[in-house]
């Protein structure tokens, strides 16, 4: 099935980015979400990798239940620094990012900050265009043997989702997750993006309508003074 069929098959598309240092697991997690598989051995990404994943989301319309079908383009960019450059093109066209640490690395935690930092920077009128951000902990399995590798609590990433007003979706495992677990957080994240972004568009179609009305009214009374003339 050719690029545009399978366009035509969805009820919207979006394009989401996935970023974070390269020690966070990134590329294990783009792989396990979009094939299923797990990769024993480190996988490093050199520019970028993209795939295309299929979900099913229900929404509310006119107080019906409706389901939608939702493509989502899933792009692993390079997490070293000397890709940083490479990293910025992409984000043109996205919908969203998925900001990635690992519980297991404070530095990635930290990093977080700049890796914010680059997204609204690449971002036209962030703030405006309600450019969603989501942000996921890797490694969780690793904490599970063994506590005390963990430095980074759930409590600092929650903290640092509300004081920067990101979507939090918790800590998971590139080994244990499932694929089933991972396809149900991308529907979760499509959900959000879908109706981010259709509530854009009725705002814009309502100042839409408040600027026609707007101008009508000023017709209305240019026609006013000429008939009292």
């Amino acid at each position: 099935m050719d690029y545009l069929s399978k366009m035509n098959e969805n009820d919207a598309e979006y394009k989401v980015i996935l970023i974070g240092d390269s020690t966070t697991g990134k590329t294990s997690l783009f792989k396990k979400i979009t094939s299923g598989t797990f990769y024993e051995r480190n996988v490093s990404t050199i520019g970028y990798d993209r795939k295309s994943i299929d979900c099913e989301i229900t929404v509310i319309e006119e107080g019906q239940e409706v389901t939608k079908k939702i493509c989502i383009n899933l792009t692993d960019t390079a997490g070293q620094e000397k890709y940083l450059a490479i990293t910025q093109s992409y984000f043109q066209g996205s919908n969203g990012v998925i900001l990635i640490y690992s519980i297991c690395d404070k530095k990635s935690f930290t990093n977080l900050t700049n890796w914010l930092n680059v997204v609204k920077n690449n971002i036209g009128n962030y703030e405006e265009n309600k450019y969603l951000i989501f942000l996921i902990g890797t490694k969780s399995d690793l904490v599970e043997q063994d506590e005390t590798l963990r430095q980074v609590t759930e409590k600092e990433a929650n903290d640092f989702c509300v004081k920067n007003n990101l979507i939090f979706y918790g800590e998971v495992s590139s080994k244990d997750t499932t694929e089933q677990e991972f396809k149900d957080i991308l529907a979760k994240i499509a959900k959000e993006l879908y109706e981010n972004i259709e509530d854009k568009k009725d705002e814009k179609k309502e100042d839409k309508k408040e600027e026609e009305k707007k101008e009508e009214d000023k017709k209305e009374d240019k026609n006013e003074i000429i008939i009292d003339n």
